[in-house]
């Protein structure tokens, strides 16, 4: 897995969050605008992996399938948050919905975390060759 898979969505959340909190609603909504294709693509990425590639014999595709569902969940809070600050973006004010859609994103981006990490805990450490001192 990429680390730009999570640090570019992450991101434009947290720009939205802070968006929202300085007040500037249309930096928030072109936050939120920009990871609808952002997500869409992460998304596609992650069901295409889990349609094309099976998991390993010795591995659960639990993870895989879950990541999938969550990157998709994703992708419909981005186009919720998005659409909630459209009508909005002259009042300079943020709608009840789209403070809810930047937590809901977190949220999603924090699970989203955590299933990786306890995916990589479940893999067994790569076999390295021994090489003796003679050898080497």
């Amino acid at each position: 897995m990429f680390v730009a898979r999570r640090a570019v969505p992450a991101g434009l959340v947290v720009a939205a969050a802070f968006a929202d909190a300085s007040g500037s609603a249309t930096t928030a909504f072109y936050a939120f605008l920009a990871l609808v294709p952002v997500a869409a693509v992460i998304a596609l990425n992650s069901y295409g992996e889990l349609v094309e590639s099976p998991p390993a014999p010795d591995e659960d595709g639990t993870h895989r399938r879950l990541q999938a569902l969550l990157w998709a969940v994703l992708l419909a809070f981005a186009v919720l948050g998005a659409a909630s600050r459209a009508p909005v973006l002259g009042d300079g004010g943020v709608p009840r919905v789209g403070g809810t859609v930047v937590i809901a994103c977190l949220l999603v981006l924090c699970v989203e975390g955590i299933v990786e990490l306890a995916a990589q805990t479940r893999r067994k450490p790569a076999r390295r060759a021994r090489v003796s001192a003679s050898e080497g």
